[in-house]
């Protein structure tokens, strides 16, 4: 697991440099995939990603005058993308467990 994190920080910054996206949604994709991980580890339902991303774009909106959707989206994909990366993890570890 942890080297499908460091491989996911490198590509996430790497593609951070990239400007047609924009930098900030890189970061809350990985923000989002950051949640998902500690709220798996924690046993914490599916859904922190967007749980997080909620409540920082209502953050942003109390503070800031702004709540933007395409941050919230790009949250909640990362933690999306990660889910489904351990639930695979997971499923190789059981078949391996049940020979």
């Amino acid at each position: 697991m942890k080297k499908i994190l460091v491989l996911f920080a490198v590509v996430t910054v790497g593609c951070a440099s990239s400007q047609s996206i924009g930098k900030d949604k890189y970061y809350h994709f990985a923000a989002g995939a950051t949640a998902e991980v500690v709220a798996n580890e924690m046993s914490l339902p599916v859904g922190t990603s967007f749980i997080a991303g909620f409540a920082k774009e209502t953050y942003d909106y109390l503070r800031y005058g702004g709540f933007d959707a395409k941050d919230l989206v790009a949250t909640t994909l990362g933690g999306i993308i990660i889910n489904y990366i351990i639930k695979k993890k997971n499923e190789r570890k059981n078949k391996k467990i049940r020979r």
